[in-house]
């Protein structure tokens, strides 16, 4: 327990000597302030942390960080759909993700758009936990990352590549051309390639037939041109072009997502110090989404049976693939933001104004096939559905700090946002040709989202901290305008979901003797309106409207358009709370070793819920482990080597917690280790080596129904890689 006090998270924790936090100022706080001086939980990402950690994509990165609850299967391997970026015990799409500034973020599954942000381009992440919609609005509901990019200072070069196991490689080059003080431009590329591995239990592949580990291929090229034609005006333009290509278990299932995006920023600065920010962005998503599926083809009865229903008896050499799902999805964003600051002197210490614009654009068609039922028709048409609509969001903020005397800040803020829906439509057609659904009315809402934060300089060791705040979180796309799916795994959109809302406050403490940083926070959250699906059975006394209207009149017990006794429906029919426990510090032994671990407790339930959803209450929810905890060292036994140990431990998650009632079926904790190695064999070459789950740990970190342990999914076996890096 005292090696869990000494913590990786704390404010001034982060990097490796105290010294380095000194200079580093917050974008993501609109406000310029000193990461040591937020009165937010906030942890950053320095350059050191990003070169000693294991990990080869960002989402693995972030993990370690405590408060976030990713799972240990990189994004890389995972569908883009189901890339959830989750903090303090919430669930998907409520943590704001950022580039310099920039939403990245799949504008219809409103997931993380990780293949984008290659690590070679990171010069740190900023991490600010709690409500922040005050500042941000939608999604900034348990906190907002931005990452920055490096900057150009010289005509520099670096080249790096890395080989591993599970065919893994990494190739990145970054080139800076510094033509002038006032003009420079960054040149990145890179490509990242992985066969993946088997995500399924050995002691159940046999229930699925031929099936595969997820490869992927991530490529990005990107131009920046930074130009400063004066003292007091600089910028940059930003054009990249992105691409992830995956191959997911069959043979007929891959996604491939291009994306070319483009953002500008504009800086100037006035008299007394005052500023104006102006950002602009935008991206155009191609998504080409491809299932899979595979069976042993059976002489009679069920041709095709499916994992669920297949038996040893059933397996046989006449193994046969198929399509279950085609999708073209093409979405676009076009957003804006401006920023007015003004520093003042005395008690009041200046103001921040702000607006900002973000319009998305989504068109969704999808083909859906059964199982076939003859050789011959492999591809068995079932049916189709396309989905449309526009979002806008506005949004109008101020913020100011004052300080009633000199170690008391306090920070006030708030926000106005409109959120409206437009141009939205909805249809099904069967096999044979019947057309349902149709155009669904515009809709909008409004938010108003405060803050009041402050920070108390007990003395020059010890800091008290802590706020209040509301937040919110619209529905995306893929809530309000996505029907797919067949029979009973049909899933119908919900045109009419109110957003999720969250009140929240958290207090903490921050310790900075020099060598030894600790921190200690407390959260506690209470989440209305939120959003989840629900079983709709046919003998349902009350069915909602779209539901009839997507998959028609119910006859002999069965929906007729879709063919089912029950289908799945979106509501808002719950509410939730999360509250937990943060330890985090740091402890530099001496110029050769530092000591880091946290410590995390999330507890994390339904308070609410209506009379169709089937969750209990005050259970954890399942998938989110209560306790994680890490600990880690860094040691150089000589100048030019650096190396890295850590150690990670989750424990028991519950994974079923509606099958049986009162019954909460769980899987165990585990303990992972990591380690990392570089060596500088000369002032243009560095060496370096790292391991992901050294001791081949097999754990997993879903949930699933308790009685189809087949659906288990295994985190990261052992990755090791090996590179070189060259500067020029």
């Amino acid at each position: 327990m005292a090696a869990l006090c000494l913590g990786k998270g704390a404010h001034a924790a982060e990097p490796l000597a105290v010294k380095e936090l000194d200079s580093v100022v917050v974008a993501a706080s609109r406000s310029e302030t000193r990461v040591e001086d937020m009165p937010l939980h906030t942890t950053v990402i320095t350059q050191e942390e990003i070169r000693k950690s294991p990990a080869q994509s960002l989402d693995q990165l972030l993990r370690n960080v405590p408060g976030f609850n990713f799972s240990g299967i990189p994004a890389a391997q995972s569908d883009p759909t189901g890339q959830s970026t989750k903090m303090r015990g919430l669930g998907n799409a409520k943590v704001l993700m950022l580039l310099d500034g920039v939403p990245i973020h799949d504008p219809f599954y409103l997931t993380t758009q990780w293949f984008k942000v290659p690590m070679s381009t990171i010069e740190r992440v900023e991490i600010v936990r709690g409500g922040n919609s005050s500042l941000w609005g939608n999604m900034a509901v348990g906190g907002v990352v931005n990452i920055v990019t490096r900057r150009v200072t010289d005509n520099s070069g670096e080249v790096s590549l890395s080989v591993g196991n599970q065919g893994t490689s990494n190739v990145s080059a970054v080139k800076n051309f510094k033509v002038s003080d006032a003009l420079g431009f960054t040149l990145s590329l890179d490509r990242f390639d992985t066969n993946g591995y088997q995500q399924t239990p050995d002691a159940y592949l046999w229930r699925f037939p031929a099936k595969q580990s997820n490869s992927a291929l991530n490529s990005n090229v990107q131009l920046t041109t930074y130009f400063q034609p004066s003292a007091d005006l600089k910028g940059l333009l930003r054009l990249g072009y992105h691409e992830q290509d995956q191959n997911i278990n069959y043979q007929y299932g891959r996604n491939l997502q291009r994306d070319p995006d483009f953002s500008a920023s504009l800086n100037k600065t006035f008299e007394k110090n005052a500023s104006l920010d102006v950002t602009a962005w935008a991206q155009n998503v191609s998504f080409e989404k491809y299932n899979g599926a595979s069976c042993y083809w059976q002489p009679a009865g069920t041709r095709c049976p499916t994992s669920s229903s297949v038996t040893p008896a059933n397996i046989n050499n006449n193994i046969i693939q198929y399509w279950s799902q085609y999708g073209s999805q093409r979405y676009r964003e076009r957003g804006g933001a401006t920023v007015y600051s003004q520093p003042m002197s005395g008690r009041w210490s200046g103001f921040q104004l702000g607006a900002d614009y973000r319009k998305l654009a989504a068109t969704d068609l999808e083909y859906f096939y059964s199982a076939p039922t003859v050789l011959t028709n492999l591809q068995n048409f079932n049916s189709s559905t396309l989905g449309k609509g526009e979002q806008t969001f506005e949004g109008f903020f101020g913020q100011t700090k004052i300080v009633p005397y000199d170690a008391l800040e306090i920070t006030l803020s708030g926000r106005q946002d409109s959120w409206t829906n437009g141009n939205r439509s909805n249809t099904r057609t069967t096999a044979a040709g019947v057309l349902a659904g149709g155009a669904v009315p515009d809709l909008t809402k409004t938010a108003f989202n405060p803050s009041i934060a402050a920070r108390l300089d007990l003395s020059d060791r010890l800091a008290l901290r802590g706020a209040a705040y509301k937040s919110f979180r619209a529905p995306g796309f893929n809530n309000i305008t996505r029907t797919y799916g067949t029979g009973t795994s049909t899933n119908i959109a919900n045109p009419d979901l109110e957003p999720e809302t969250l009140k929240g406050w958290e207090a903490g403490a921050d310790f900075n003797s020099g060598p030894l940083q600790l921190g200690a926070t407390y959260f506690l959250y209470n989440i209305d309106k939120m959003i989840a699906t629900y079983t709709v059975q046919a003998t349902s006394a009350n069915i909602p409207a779209q539901v009839t209207t997507i998959c028609g009149a119910v006859v002999a017990g069965s929906f007729s358009n879709c063919s089912a006794s029950s289908v799945k429906y979106y509501t808002n029919d719950q509410d939730g709370q999360s509250h937990g426990v943060e330890l985090t510090g740091r402890w530099t032994v001496n110029s050769r070793l530092s000591v880091d671990a946290s410590y995390t407790r999330t507890e994390t339930y339904l308070t609410r819920r209506g009379s169709i959803v089937t969750d209990p209450l005050g259970v954890q929810i399942a998938g989110t482990p209560k306790d994680v905890a890490t600990l880690g060292a860094t040691w150089r036994p000589l100048e030019k080597l650096r190396t890295y140990a850590e150690a990670r431990y989750v424990g028991p998650i519950p994974v079923d917690t509606t099958s049986v009632a009162n019954t909460v079926f769980t899987q165990g904790g585990a303990t992972v280790f990591n380690a990392s190695a570089s060596y500088v064999w000369d002032k243009t070459t560095d060496i370096f080596a790292s391991a992901v789950n050294l001791l081949n740990k097999e754990y997993s970190e879903n949930s699933y129904t308790y009685s189809q342990s087949y659906n288990r999914t295994l985190s990261m076996p052992r990755l090791i890689n090996i590179g070189v890096k060259l500067r020029f």
